[in-house]
């Protein structure tokens, strides 16, 4: 390229804008780890992308200052949508065009299902952070690796917290009727009728239910509940609680069953459901008041770049692109070798908690599980169970 040509380029950049392809510089391709991320931008679960991508770009500013091992790190977003079909298009779009190392995503199990064998065929690792359906890693995938612990880990966890810290011996359980709505609400249920608890009613309802009235006066005509495990996005979930409290069936209406839930609701839920959201135990991935060193200095650099503090969803996106970047200093440099060095993972530290891979893929670590109970000022209490 001649010097009068590189600088008529770039006159024409300046006047009418170079099209942006990520949210970072672009780098030297032979020294740039790519990464595609699919998130729900929109739908249902939109607010996972918007939290997500602020934990990205806040891991790749620190990153790209001195890079890793050489490398830069280059990220294109795709709105997968939270769904099965546009989470597809996505990806073949992410592929087709990006060409990416390595991809992050999705948030919902459905749309996680419906990406990995099309990540598989490319021969591109996917590293997923959020969907909990055991069938994303039993019998496992080779390019698919998930840091939180699956849905059986979860719900049997949380079944026995319920029946053993809690002294709950009586359970309605709701969820969406979804993968992994259906999968955790199954393994709860198995768990706690064999610790010896009872199950009084098991609902599931569509993504297109608005008002659950009904089900709340259903509930409420069950008896003594003791604990109401709960898996929902936070659109039907501020719904469900809020009903639940008119219904005077849990704390926050002045009943007696305490509400459980999983990493599905963001934080500021509490906020947003008010005083219904009283007493509500649910998982995070991320325990803001943890005094590790790491998660300290993530705080604070979080608070220094947004101005506000970090959430669970914002901390689990983090860690994918540093465990990424923990992949990279290991040696990974491409899509296979990135998938090699994720395999072999086994004291990666984050600030969401440890990460050993098991022969599926599959976190076995349990510190990213996290409970909180919300206090009457609608203020969080680490319960510190794992």
């Amino acid at each position: 390229m001649t010097k009068w040509l590189y600088c008529a380029l770039l006159m024409v950049a300046s006047i009418f804008g170079a099209p942006a392809v990520s949210t970072t510089s672009a780098f030297a391709a032979d020294k740039t780890i790519k990464i595609g991320a699919l998130f729900p931008i929109s739908g249902p679960g939109s607010y996972f992308g918007t939290q997500d991508k602020q934990g990205v770009e806040l891991a790749l500013e620190q990153l790209n200052k001195a890079g890793v091992n050489g490398y830069k790190f280059e990220v294109k977003y795709e709105d997968s949508a939270c769904s099965p079909l546009p989470a597809t298009q996505a990806t073949k779009r992410l592929i087709e065009q990006f060409k990416p190392d390595v991809a992050i995503g999705e948030e919902c199990s459905d749309a996680t299902l419906a990406i990995m064998p099309i990540m598989a065929r490319a021969k591109i690792p996917l590293l997923n952070a959020g969907s909990s359906s055991i069938k994303i890693t039993e019998p496992g995938n080779p390019w698919t690796f998930r840091i939180m612990p699956n849905e059986v880990m979860q719900g049997i966890d949380i079944a026995n917290n319920a029946y053993k810290r809690l002294n709950a011996r009586t359970a309605v359980i709701l969820h969406e009727n979804t993968n992994a709505g259906i999968g955790n609400a199954k393994v709860f249920a198995d768990t706690f009728t064999k610790d010896g608890g009872k199950i009084l009613a098991d609902i599931g309802f569509g993504r297109d239910v608005n008002d659950f009235t009904s089900i709340a006066t259903r509930v409420a005509g069950l008896g003594q509940i003791d604990v109401i495990p709960t898996y929902t996005l936070e659109g039907q979930g501020l719904k469900i609680t809020q009903a639940l409290a008119q219904a005077g069936v849990v704390k926050g209406g002045g009943g007696h069953a305490i509400q459980l839930g999983t990493i599905w609701l963001p934080f500021g839920f509490e906020q947003k459901a008010g005083k219904a959201a009283l007493g509500y135990i649910r998982i995070v991935q991320f325990d803001p008041t943890d005094q590790r060193e790491v998660v300290r200095k993530f705080v604070d650099a979080f608070k220094a770049k947004y101005n506000q503090s970090p959430t669970h969803l914002n901390a689990h996106a983090y860690d994918q692109i540093m465990l990424i970047a923990d992949v990279v200093k290991r040696g990974g440099k491409d899509a296979q070798s990135i998938r090699d060095g994720l395999a072999a993972t086994k004291n990666f530290v984050g600030v969401t908690g440890s990460v050993e891979f098991d022969k599926h893929n599959q976190n076995v670590k349990m510190d990213t599980v996290h409970y909180m109970e919300t206090k009457p000022d609608l203020s969080w209490t680490a319960l510190k169970w794992n």
